[in-house]
């Protein structure tokens, strides 16, 4: 799930902060997935 999850906020889907704050289960599984495709970018703090 974390996986999808990320790749819909690569794709602009969905917004990581939404994303964290309705699932932040996901935050670690989702964190590894952007980072593994050089989108820290992505990452919000």
């Amino acid at each position: 799930m974390a996986e999808f999850m990320a790749q819909r906020i690569i794709d602009g889907a969905q917004d990581y902060s939404y994303v964290i704050s309705k699932r932040p289960d996901l935050k670690e599984g989702i964190d590894r997935y952007l980072r593994g495709r050089d989108r820290e970018d992505l990452i919000l703090n």
